[in-house]
């Protein structure tokens, strides 16, 4: 739910948002840091139905991919 909210929110590809990890995501300042193609760093931000969303998301964790690798309860 909230990767799609983060898709229509910021309008990033797909694919940036699939592979966002932990360590990039500021949710503090409503963005996260992307590797653009030629290795250019770009940042993505959204609304707040994305900042409401995220905390779960991303929950405790500190490093690793932002994405849930496992179902939830």
């Amino acid at each position: 739910m909230t990767q799609w909210q983060m898709l229509y929110e910021c309008a990033a590809r797909a694919d940036d948002v699939l592979c966002l990890i932990v360590e990039d995501v500021y949710p503090q300042d409503s963005r996260a840091r992307i590797t653009a193609k030629g290795s250019a760093t770009e940042w993505f931000h959204w609304q707040s139905g994305t900042a409401r969303l995220l905390p779960r998301l991303v929950a405790r964790r500190t490093h690793g991919p932002a994405k849930p690798t496992s179902p939830g309860p």
